[in-house]
């Protein structure tokens, strides 16, 4: 990235560590300049564009590095882990793009690229792509939107625009153009995973699931796994864990009415849980 734009974004961020809200909605800024060690996250249908450091991603079975020279989209709610590389002479830095699926639902509708709609291979969900000459100027042309909040309202939306048309035309888009074809395979895990996301908390059996989307169990189970890395089971674990830490965290909820807002039907078994995936107990994550 050139030195402007990180220049601009440095004139958006209010405090490190702390993620900055812009002027549209859809848009926020992060910027540490600390080290973090590997670490469980969950990104929601999202762009990370990195100006300054790097992160290291980590699915099962899948290695990713998103930097200045490389962007991550993730499509669909995916639970990952990563690190961050992060000093106060190279501080970590990137702007968040929430992805507005009206918006890219009419450009994938646009977009003749047959190559991606009828991809064979089942591309599995995140995916990184290079940052290309385009997508730099448009991101040098939303910065300078977002220093005025009347610039940010009149050219926000055109420029949010032109920034998905140029993800959505990456070299690595297949997911992306599939989850809008509702008869495809990727489409139906996405909206499955949508459930998920949005029941994680009631009683989900796989072949309910599987049935939702007109899909057999044994297909359902192959697709989401080769899609997310994950199996069905493991995926919604994952979630639960993810919305418990907020809620003991964020809404200091005690460990038991956690476990059972989550969709647990056993304490223990969830402190178990927790510990195993994030390192320190239930109780220990109410005082970090």
């Amino acid at each position: 990235m050139n030195s402007e734009i990180i220049e601009k974004a440095n004139k958006l961020i209010k405090l490190e560590s702390t993620v900055t809200q812009t002027f549209l909605d859809d848009v926020k800024l992060f910027k540490t300049s600390n080290f973090t060690k590997r670490g469980p996250l969950t990104y929601d249908f999202c762009l990370v564009i990195v100006l300054q450091g790097k992160k290291i991603g980590y699915l099962p079975n899948k290695t990713f590095i998103y930097d200045s020279k490389n962007y991550l989209v993730i499509p669909t709610t995916l639970p990952f882990e990563c690190e961050t590389y992060a000093s106060e002479e190279e501080p970590f830095t990137c702007i968040l793009v929430n992805i507005n699926k009206t918006i890219m639902n009419d450009i994938i509708t646009n977009i003749s690229n047959k190559e991606a709609q009828n991809c064979k291979e089942i591309k599995q969900a995140v995916f990184s792509d290079k940052v290309t000459k385009p997508i730099e100027s448009v991101i040098l042309r939303l910065l300078q939107a977002l220093q005025s909040k009347e610039e940010s309202k009149i050219l926000g939306e055109s420029l949010l625009k032109e920034l998905f048309y140029r993800i959505a035309t990456g070299q690595n888009a297949y997911f992306l153009h599939k989850m809008f074809l509702s008869s495809k395979n990727e489409a139906k895990i996405a909206k499955s995973l949508k459930t998920i996301h949005d029941n994680f908390n009631k009683h989900l059996d796989i072949p309910t699931l599987a049935k939702y989307e007109d899909m057999s169990v044994s297909s359902f189970h192959n697709h989401f796994k080769q899609i997310t890395t994950y199996s069905p089971l493991q995926y919604i674990k994952k979630i639960r864990l993810n919305k418990a830490k907020d809620l003991i965290q964020k809404e200091n909820l005690q460990v038991n009415n956690t476990a059972y807002a989550v969709g647990y039907e056993s304490i223990s078994q969830f402190s178990r849980d927790f510990k195993s995936y994030y390192g320190y107990s239930p109780k220990e994550a109410k005082a970090l």
